[in-house]
């Protein structure tokens, strides 16, 4: 059963959350940040999060396409948290790699989160005529914010530490490592952008950036993790 997670766990929740975003991707109702008016799904202006919409920002229907991206995060969240909990065995069980598979889980829980918070919904907690709660109006886009940042807040340190973990390893080639320490670079510039990047909604120009950074970093993330799980499978294979 390890080998077996192992060996097919980061291939499946990629699959899922590829398909998932290509169909959200089809389905998308419209409307952007720059063009509320705009029809489909623009990949240069458009956020993966805005896939996880009830509502496109165009104000029309978007619930398949929200079904498809929730259920694509939940599904890859879930597999990848199943996944680090079982890696530190590759390596060996240490302190370090307990470590890493720590924040690691900590960032595909917020994967799970960020999918399930859909940041267009507003609770409206007066409707229960409570006078105890001292907040009247919850905006699913704060929750949303937060562990879709959280993600690569956690990613950042996982991936420094399995960088080291993969080049200080005699199981695995160094240069999977090499690979790892780009892409925590990568996460690191990205978080940097997050922080101190233009704000996308002062310029058509700033959004561009935001959105196309954020695409990098998720082509990014799925490029490193099939090559370090094709790197493993290969391994485990040889092994018999």
């Amino acid at each position: 059963m390890k080998n077996y997670i192992l060996k097919y766990f980061p291939f499946y929740g990629l699959a899922v959350f590829f398909l998932c975003n290509i169909i959200a991707m089809y389905f998308y109702a419209g409307g952007s940040i720059s063009d509320s008016e705009s029809v489909g799904y623009d990949f240069f202006r458009n956020y993966l999060s805005q896939l996880g919409r009830t509502r496109g920002v165009n104000g029309e229907n978007n619930l398949i396409s929200f079904r498809f991206w929730s259920a694509g995060m939940a599904t890859t969240g879930t597999l990848f948290i199943i996944y680090y909990m079982y890696l530190p065995t590759f390596f060996g069980i240490k302190k370090i790699t307990i470590l890493g598979s720590f924040f690691a889980i900590i960032s595909s829980i917020c994967f799970i989160m960020t999918g399930i918070t859909p940041g267009d919904i507003i609770l409206n907690l007066s409707y229960y005529n409570n006078p105890s709660l001292s907040i009247n109006t919850i905006y699913m886009y704060e929750f949303h914010k937060f562990f879709a940042n959280n993600i690569f807040y956690f990613a950042f340190p996982a991936s420094i530490i399995y960088s080291y973990v993969i080049y200080n390893s005699n199981k695995i080639d160094k240069i999977y490592g090499s690979g790892y320490y780009l892409f925590s670079v990568i996460i690191f510039l990205y978080i940097f952008i997050l922080m101190y990047g233009p704000n996308p909604f002062e310029s058509e120009s700033a959004l561009i950036f935001q959105v196309t950074a954020q695409k990098i970093v998720a082509i990014s993330w799925v490029m490193c993790t099939f090559i370090l799980s094709l790197g493993i499978k290969n391994i485990i294979d040889a092994k018999g």
